[in-house]
């Protein structure tokens, strides 16, 4: 299936690309929902941003309480904590409210180890039954 793009999304001449730690405002939540403007790693595809004007992300978190799921990050980011692989976001970076902006990229070691708790979320494998 191949999808075609006549736009070229982008905020203040930005589009978000795969890998890149972003700083995003959350609000408004409900919930448990990741709150309040945090940074957050763009996990979807860079043509996926630029053909829907949406990426989806991984918020990162300053707190202390690690849990399973989490990333850290290493200590030469600017950006310090961990990635919550557990609690994905799709994000409309168009919308000026989200104020989303580049801060810098993440370690190929931690995008391989965040995308392989995504993946897990959705092993569809296991919803097949012989």
């Amino acid at each position: 299936m191949t999808l075609k793009s006549n736009k070229g999304y982008a905020i203040n001449g930005y589009t978000p690309q795969q890998g890149d730690m972003i700083i995003c405002n959350f609000d408004p939540t409900l919930g448990r929902e990741i709150q309040k403007e945090r940074p957050a790693l763009v996990v979807s595809s860079s043509y996926y941003h630029q053909t829907t004007g949406f990426c989806v992300v991984c918020p990162i978190t300053s707190s202390s309480n690690v849990k399973p799921g989490f990333v850290k990050l290493s200590d030469s980011h600017k950006v310090k904590g961990h990635i919550n692989a557990m609690q994905l976001k799709f994000v409309d970076f168009m919308e000026k409210e989200r104020r989303v902006r580049k801060v810098e990229e993440c370690t190929t070691d931690e995008f391989g180890l965040t995308i392989q708790i995504v993946s897990a979320i959705f092993d569809f494998e296991k919803l097949i039954v012989e």
